[in-house]
């Protein structure tokens, strides 16, 4: 049988080794010895008697006592895209620098799983929520309002009227059409399956008024991560006379590019690829590939700014900070 787990050394167990109170041993561990004129010597054999025990803080009945935790909440649509990683990355870094630690859920893009993670987040006393939706919105207003804790939007609009950092991917897309370094007989547009997405949703309506503007033919497929049905599509619409191709994420981009490689379809002399999106990989493909790079990093730091400024109870109104993105001109295009 395995021995029991030794139980957590509490103010109580302290405080009854030293024959004091309670309230002075919480006084001393929390700094404020001097300020209740606690003498040197009681304080020094709290500290020791708290090392000896192994005392460790309960940060959270601390936060509950006064009202704020120093933890933040972060609700991304799904940590195994490299974008959300490198986001909450960014976001990570920034708010240790401001004395913050993050919790990360992931949904899935399950709008239930986004609700019940979402209470979970609020249960635990976060100071506040960093949410990248599912496009469930409204579903999630009577959960929001169930707290009065501050809510910034990242990535995909939540809330028009309330804190937003991100991009305009309808925008963004729409520009990509014009930076071929030859005007497309045919684009072929290539999403993922889940295209209900709103990101990706704007990034399809944004290629394709760029080509109807312009008068270029277009076709749009959904692909997979699976190597035959990617193979199977991209051979379609190649034959179907498409000879550029705008992928609408990074990974959709791999599959698109390995997928002409397995047909032998020479970039960019038969077919000319951009993907929505950068990754450090693409640099070291043959050819590189070229892409749209988002400015996650200063995503990030900017969301946090944002933030600080309404855990500070700041008046000022909420706004959309929307953020430019770079063409990374490479060889695929």
């Amino acid at each position: 049988m395995n021995p029991m787990k030794p139980k957590r050394t509490s103010l109580a167990d302290i405080a009854e080794s030293l024959s004091i109170s309670k309230s002075t041993v919480s006084f001393v561990l929390n700094g404020k010895g001097k300020q209740f004129n606690i003498s040197q010597k009681t304080q020094k054999l709290i500290l020791e008697k708290a090392k000896e025990l192994n005392y460790v803080p309960n940060f959270f009945a601390k936060g509950l006592r006064e009202g704020k935790t120093q933890t933040i909440g972060l609700v991304l649509a799904d940590i195994s895209n490299p974008f959300y990683s490198e986001l909450s990355k960014a976001i990570q870094e920034t708010l240790y620098d401001q004395g913050y630690s993050l919790f990360i859920v992931s949904t899935n893009d399950d709008p239930g799983m986004e609700i019940k993670l979402m209470r979970d987040l609020i249960l635990r006393s976060v100071d506040a929520l960093i949410i990248a939706p599912c496009n469930g919105i409204p579903e999630l207003k009577p959960v929001l309002d169930e707290t009065p804790i501050p809510v910034v939007w990242v990535d995909r609009i939540g809330d028009e009227f309330a804190d937003f950092v991100g991009i305009d991917n309808a925008k963004e897309a729409n520009r990509l059409v014009d930076l071929f370094s030859q005007k497309p007989k045919k684009l072929g547009i290539i999403h993922p399956v889940l295209s209900d997405v709103m990101t990706i949703r704007l990034r399809i309506e944004g290629v394709i008024k760029a080509c109807e503007a312009k008068g270029i033919e277009y076709e749009i497929s959904a692909i997979s991560d699976l190597k035959k049905d990617a193979i199977d599509v991209i051979g379609k619409m190649h034959k179907n006379g498409i000879d550029s191709f705008v992928s609408l994420n990074n990974r959709v981009a791999l599959t698109t590019v390995g997928a002409l490689n397995e047909l032998g379809i020479a970039i960019p002399q038969k077919a000319r690829v951009i993907s929505f999106d950068d990754s450090d990989a693409f640099a070291y493909f043959a050819p590189p590939i070229t892409a749209l790079r988002q400015p996650i990093k200063q995503i990030g730091i900017e969301t946090v700014a944002r933030l600080m400024d309404r855990l500070k109870e700041s008046t000022e109104q909420r706004k959309h900070l929307i953020m430019e993105c770079s063409f990374i001109e490479r060889s695929s295009h």
